[in-house]
């Protein structure tokens, strides 16, 4: 099959890219966040730096994880080129879109209107995951 006909490849390529560069920042950003929150936590020595150096680790090990899953990027990039695999990536872009709006969700109870326009530009990455992965889905084989 000439790939030029898979119409949602260069897209998913693409977005799968852009994934890619967003998680490994934001694992690096939570690697940063655990051991700036150990080092506090060991030369603090009063209870509020444990606190605050618990509480970093904490979430930068929450940073590390939901970031995880943003790597199906990888697939997006090895499997643009192959239709057969367009269910399992339209799949995962379902499941990226449901995060992403459980993130919107969660932005609506801050009363900063900045993290609900940051919650709606993070749905536009899943959204356009899925629909290149449902153009492929579409092509004949």
């Amino acid at each position: 099959m000439n790939n030029t006909e898979l119409k949602g490849r260069l897209m998913l390529k693409v977005v799968g890219i852009l994934y890619i560069i967003f998680a490994a920042l934001s694992i690096l950003t939570g690697l940063l966040a655990v051991v700036g929150g150990a080092a506090l936590g060991v030369a603090g020595g009063e209870s509020l730096a444990l606190g605050l150096g618990a509480l970093a680790m904490i979430l930068g090990f929450v940073a590390i994880l939901s970031s995880v899953f943003s790597l199906v990027g990888i697939l997006g990039v090895k499997w643009c080129n192959r239709p057969d695999k367009a269910g399992t990536l339209f799949v995962l872009g379902i499941i990226l879109i449901v995060l992403a709006a459980l993130s919107l969700l969660s932005s609506f109870s801050g009363d900063s209107s900045s993290s609900v326009v940051s919650g709606l530009i993070g749905l536009v990455l899943p959204v356009l995951y899925t629909l290149g992965a449902w153009r492929n889905k579409q092509t004949p084989q």
